[in-house]
């Protein structure tokens, strides 16, 4: 299995590489600075701020008033709702964060819900290296900016805080207010 830093490096090469194809629905009220690909059945809604390569799946909602930049790949069914910015990250299907929220340079896997208000953080206020746990140890990434891995399943409540370099596990269940250092 790769690495997450280096199956985020892989799919930025990817959509560095994007191609613009609209087979959903942009609000006339959205603004596309970038490339977007955006999948039949979705709607990029009014105030929404589209820069970098982003690829939008099939039967997505973005917005009103997201900010999605850097090269990001949204799955098919999520909800990307009202203030919530993703940075550089993969997102898979069924993926639902409805508002007020902050990811970057994450890996969110299939089947998550993020409640209201979290920060999925990818800087270290030392601006050092952040290292991640994966198979057994923990290991250099060579990177100062890497959020999180979120597993297929998991449930994080509201006001949560994911600090840099960290893996929920599949099914993880995170309560409301919680820091995952």
């Amino acid at each position: 299995m790769m690495k997450p830093w280096k199956e985020l490096e892989k799919e930025r090469e990817e959509l560095a590489r994007l191609q613009p194809c609209i087979g959903g629905e942009v609000s006339p009220a959205a603004h596309v600075l970038g490339v977007l690909e955006l999948g039949e059945g979705s709607v990029v809604l009014p105030g929404t701020v589209i820069e970098g390569h982003v690829r939008i799946g099939r039967g997505c909602r973005i917005g009103p008033n997201a900010y999605l930049r850097g090269e990001t790949r949204i799955g098919d069914d999520c909800i990307i709702g009202n203030a919530v910015e993703v940075k550089s990250s993969l997102l898979g299907n069924k993926v639902f964060v409805s508002h007020l929220t902050y990811i970057g340079d994450s890996i969110i896997r299939d089947d998550v819900n993020v409640g209201g208000g979290c920060i999925f953080s990818n800087f270290r206020h030392d601006a050092g290296e952040i290292r991640m746990p994966w198979q057994g140890g923990l290991h250099a990434t060579g990177l100062n900016k890497l959020g999180c891995v979120v597993g297929e399943g998991c449930r994080i409540g509201c006001k949560c805080v994911i600090l840099p370099g960290r893996v929920l596990p599949p099914g993880s269940w995170i309560n409301p207010g919680e820091v995952v250092r």
